[in-house]
């Protein structure tokens, strides 16, 4: 079962350890050459990476960090592993 952070309930559900669903959004910039990462789920989370791969591994490490900081009242452990699911959207 999977339910998203933020929604009602959502610590709770977490304390019980249902797997919360963060949300990231990631573009590329053309111009600065590099991708970004941000999401209103994790506040604080601002990423920037000359790789997706790169962008990846640093989410691993600062997401956790974040939840941890903005979610204090969670007992659960913050993030025992993170997975992407890969989505491209073409504009």
């Amino acid at each position: 079962m999977y339910y998203p952070l933020g929604w009602p309930l959502s610590n709770w559900m977490c304390n019980f350890g249902i797997t919360l669903i963060v949300r990231i959004r990631v573009i590329y910039d053309d111009e600065a050459r590099v991708y970004i990462a941000t999401s209103t789920d994790v506040d604080g989370l601002v990423l920037e990476a000359e790789t997706y791969d790169i962008l990846k591994k640093e989410a691993e490490e600062m997401i956790p960090v974040l939840l941890a900081l903005n979610h204090k009242r969670l007992r659960a452990k913050t993030a025992g592993s993170l997975v992407f699911r890969d989505q491209i959207v073409l504009a």
